[in-house]
């Protein structure tokens, strides 16, 4: 609860600076909407050509693209505004050592405590989208499917947090070493079914580094019902990466000295 507190006052203050620069929000509607726009087209110029992509019809398609966007809009508004400048304001500017003299949870701080308020108009997009794709596909899933595509969904949530804080890690041994723009790039490759790749990079996003779980399989569970063994892998495999994030966390906390040292 004590966490939960502390999340709601940080993301009260991050609405407070985001209304400040109203014309922002303008801005980031617009560009939000022409991102969007240009991954429906992309799939639009493929499906006029075909009636199917590696197994996924187009309506399909519509609901992965949907379920993509609600997952980047969380990791927009709640991961990235902390995780991806940590090598540079945690470590060699030092506000990790801020955060070790708060009462609370360092790796809450350094993962958690800033938000963006206006990338969440993208998960307002993403519902349009999977509205869109689930009125298309003619068969609307059922409650015990949508449900399962929530645990899914929040499985792939903590998975991308993991991910974050793991990249973050490597800045307590390599404190110039970046690899956001890395991890953006390869983020990319989630919004289509990891089935259109090659088998070798198919592997690689499914078990190295698991952006399967970030929009394919919740979207074919949610399109095709839950089965038990994938749904407990994906909870398993969650459980695995937050526990191996803090693994690591701990270990370069033991590792750091100061930003002055």
């Amino acid at each position: 609860m004590k966490l939960l507190s502390l999340f709601g006052a940080g993301f009260a203050m991050s609405m407070q600076r985001t209304v400040t620069f109203r014309i922002n929000l303008l801005f980031d509607i617009v560009v939000s909407i022409i991102g969007l726009g240009s991954t429906l087209a992309t799939v639009f110029i493929v499906f006029a050509r075909t009636d199917s992509l590696a197994g996924w019809s187009e309506a399909q398609a519509y609901v992965l693209i949907g379920t993509y966007q609600l997952l980047s809009s969380l990791k927009s508004a709640f991961i990235d505004p902390n995780l991806s400048w940590f090598p540079e304001n945690g470590i060699r500017q030092g506000k990790l050592d801020t955060y070790l003299l708060q009462p609370a949870p360092t790796l809450f701080l350094a993962s958690l405590a800033r938000s963006t308020p206006l990338a969440l108009l993208q998960f307002v997009l993403g519902l349009g989208v999977l509205a869109l794709g689930l009125d298309r596909h003619g068969q609307l899933p059922g409650h015990v499917a949508i449900a399962a595509w929530l645990i899914t969904l929040a499985a792939g949530l903590a998975v991308t947090w993991a991910m974050g804080v793991l990249l973050a890690c490597l800045a307590f041994w390599a404190p110039r070493l970046q690899l956001d723009v890395f991890y953006s790039s390869a983020w990319q490759l989630a919004r289509f079914p990891t089935d259109i790749y090659r088998r070798p990079l198919r592997l690689v996003l499914t078990y190295l580094f698991p952006l399967t779980l970030i929009a394919t399989i919740p979207t074919t569970t949610l399109l095709s019902g839950p089965r038990l063994p994938v749904l407990a892998a994906t909870v398993a495999g969650a459980a695995l990466a937050c526990a191996l994030a803090v693994g690591c966390w701990r270990l370069g906390l033991r590792r750091y000295t100061g930003a002055t040292s």
